[in-house]
């Protein structure tokens, strides 16, 4: 599958988000939204759940989540730094 235009499509999306400072579940719902149209590429939509949490410390919190389709999985990684306050996307790529 291509997914270079998605991955384009969901950087920009990251970018935003880096300016307003969305929680993980905002995200994940506009990151959906954006794709909803790619069903003949990523089939139909199955679930969204979060794989793991992880406290590496007392002020800082990583979270996965997963955007599961009928043909591809999209995997998140998010930070929180409570100091802070806010979550920032890390990352985000296809599963294998």
């Amino acid at each position: 599958m291509k997914t270079l235009p998605l991955s384009i499509q969901l950087s920009s999306l990251a970018m935003e988000a880096s300016q307003q400072a969305l929680p993980p579940d905002e995200l994940l719902r506009l990151a959906r939204q954006r794709l909803d149209g790619n069903e003949n590429q990523l089939g139909r939509f199955l679930n969204c759940i979060r794989t793991e949490t992880r406290h590496l410390s007392q002020d800082l919190v990583l979270a996965a989540y997963e955007l599961s389709y009928e043909h591809h999985t999209l995997q998140f990684q998010f930070a929180c730094f409570q100091p802070r306050g806010s979550w920032e996307l890390q990352s985000f790529q296809w599963a294998a």
